[in-house]
């Protein structure tokens, strides 16, 4: 069916001609859209996510180690987790002779674009209107959690980018007779690296719900079958490889039985209970602020495929196709996520590109309205609610910027919680970034696209109030992620400086830990060594030379303390506590066990180092 432009439509002016946008004119718009909110003070500050440390620590020690094959934490294996997050990272801090922040998260960055890429081109196969792809494409780039995933070196941004990318390859070989073996085939491709990304359980929460809507639309189609038969063997062929090698060289690790791993750590979230893990029934609406400030064009996607549409042209048949596949993919997406216990938010990372094509489905639809139809009381509440929403946060911003010129920070916090003032003097050093004109002209910027908003989408020019909103959104995100990483004290981690110090209490002297101890992410990765963990009773037996000292590791307390005791006991040494580190839960301590032969010491008699910072725990 040949696309026909609205004749008696207000749009018709400001509307491009689907044609008329080039695909690489598209790429280019969203790749300048997306990259300087993920570039943005890329390398500032420390590393602090938790789950980023697990994947940067590996990294580090496949560059700098030569653990390639299997990546490992603390120079141990690491078999819950695949290597393709560590191995280009890695590569990269290998090709330009550096692991610092700004290299190591550069791919994801790149892979968090090629997710933008790739939502454009699931929307340009099910529509005949290619503004359906760049709209979604430039929605996902500035959806809060979005952008903080693709500016991590995490697993989660690796496995969303290659599960998008299989995800386009099966559907264009359903959809489209034309070369489809060969989108097979690149979609069987990455879909095998996505497995080799975090595994093959991600992926299902959005190939699962494809399955379904196969099934209701496809049954009867063998081309489909045929495809999914084709880029299954393909994937196989792409991550046993690894599987096999890992297998055969580290067959006494784990049995080398990587699946089994991967299964028995799935079911071990599936059953786990208890105050680390979330259960609330509210996660499954997380994803609403989540994917913020698009909040409420997303609350009428999920609306939109039940509704008959009375756009000019009407939707064909694969566009109705294509807005319940975007809906079966992301409800029941999540639903899927109800499986196992544990729930964070990047965990639904991979129904992004889903709500974000569900949000260019109503932007297209309020493109294509008649001009006759008259706007219903939900759609009034929705565009009324945009506009205000800006103009709110832009008054908002010159508010807080003015209030927070007055507040001040007590130098002890005696109360049980914070006040409005105590609470705005944390804000300082973020505000600071831009000074008070800057915060005040932003704000200023941001009402007027909120005024200019309302007035596009109330005069029903809506290409218009479109641009408006991706402007202010862009603002917004650009703005608020400049001012939290840039900030001074919001990225530096508080395990650097105590960690720094013990090591120069160290010098070169190996360090060990205890096994069953677990060794803090933060204090391993600004160690910037291995810490071999040993068991105590292989301490015991180990023969040490008698000049030089005993480092441990662990904690003071309980049955740590006292195979520490015991190894000083084997050994015939004493035992001196040089350092401890306090995370709020537990104490790290450094235990020295003084050389036989007396000699002096290069140190100070000790010293207590106190790092606050929340309990590593995966």
């Amino acid at each position: 069916m040949k696309y026909r432009m609205p004749s008696n439509s207000h749009n018709s002016g400001l509307m491009m001609p689907p044609r008329s946008l080039s695909h690489s004119a598209a790429l280019l718009i969203i790749t300048l859209f997306a990259l300087p909110l993920y570039l943005i003070a890329l390398g500032v500050g420390n590393a602090r996510d938790m789950m980023e440390l697990f994947n940067l620590v590996p990294i580090r020690e496949a560059y700098r180690d030569g653990h390639w094959l299997l990546p490992t934490l603390g120079g141990l294996p690491r078999m819950e987790k695949p290597p393709l997050p560590v191995w280009i990272p890695a590569g990269l801090a290998a090709l330009f002779h550096s692991d610092s922040l700004w290299i190591l998260r550069l791919p994801s960055v790149i892979l968090g674009v090629l997710t933008c890429w790739a939502t454009y081109a699931i929307g340009n196969v099910m529509s005949r209107d290619r503004l359906l792809g760049l709209f979604s494409a430039i929605a996902l780039a500035c959806m809060v959690v979005f952008i903080r995933q693709a500016r991590l070196a995490s697993y989660d941004i690796y496995c969303t980018a290659f599960t998008t990318l299989g995800f386009l390859g099966l559907l264009r070989a359903i959809e489209h007779k034309k070369n489809w073996v060969i989108s097979a085939i690149l979609g069987g491709a990455a879909l095998g690296l996505a497995v080799l990304s975090k595994g093959p359980v991600n992926p299902m929460y959005a190939l699962l719900p494809m399955g379904v809507w196969i099934l209701i639309y496809h049954r009867a189609n063998t081309r489909a079958w045929l495809a999914i038969l084709l880029a299954l063997l393909v994937s196989i062929l792409v991550f046993a490889p690894w599987l096999f090698a890992v297998a055969a060289r580290y067959h006494a690790v784990y049995g080398g039985n990587a699946w089994a791993i991967w299964t028995r750590q799935f079911t071990r979230y599936v059953a786990a209970r208890g105050k680390n893990y979330t259960q609330s029934h509210f996660y499954y609406f997380g994803l609403l602020a989540w994917v913020f400030p698009w909040t409420i064009a997303l609350i009428a996607g999920l609306a939109l495929p039940f509704f008959s549409s009375n756009s000019d042209p009407a939707p064909d048949e694969t566009e109705k196709r294509g807005r319940w596949l975007f809906w079966i993919v992301l409800v029941f997406g999540l639903m899927l996520l109800s499986i196992p216990h544990q729930k964070k938010q990047r965990y639904a990372l991979q129904q992004f590109p889903f709500a974000a094509l569900l949000v260019g489905a109503v932007w297209q639809e309020f493109l294509r309205l008649k001009r006759e139809v008259k706007l219903d009381p939900p759609a009034q509440f929705m565009l009324a609610a945009q506009a205000i929403m800006f103009v709110g946060i832009g008054l908002g911003f010159i508010a807080l910027a003015v209030a927070t010129q007055f507040a001040h920070r007590p130098p002890v916090w005696h109360a049980g919680h914070w006040t409005l003032m105590q609470g705005l003097s944390l804000l300082k050093p973020a505000l600071a970034v831009l000074t008070l004109p800057g915060w005040c002209l932003l704000g200023a910027g941001i009402t007027a696209c909120g005024v200019l908003l309302w007035h596009f989408e109330f005069s029903r020019r809506f290409a218009a109030a479109f641009y408006t909103f991706a402007i202010a959104s862009w603002l917004l995100m650009l703005s608020t992620n400049w001012a939290y990483f840039a900030g001074r004290g919001y990225q530096i981690s508080r395990y650097r400086a105590p960690t720094k110090e013990m090591m120069a209490i160290v010098g070169t002297h190996q360090v060990y830990t205890l096994s069953g101890d677990r060794l803090w992410l933060g204090v391993l990765y600004y160690a910037n060594r291995i810490l071999p963990v040993r068991a105590p009773a292989v301490l015991q037996r180990k023969k040490f030379t008698s000049s030089k000292p005993i480092y441990i590791l662990t904690r003071d307390s309980g049955p740590f303390a006292q195979a520490v005791a015991a190894i000083a006991r084997s050994q015939k040494r004493s035992i001196r506590i040089v350092d401890r580190l306090n995370d709020g839960h537990h104490i790290q301590t450094l235990f020295e066990l003084p050389p036989l032969r007396p000699q002096p010491h290069p140190h100070p008699a000790g010293r207590t180092a106190v790092a606050t910072a929340p309990a590593t725990t995966r």
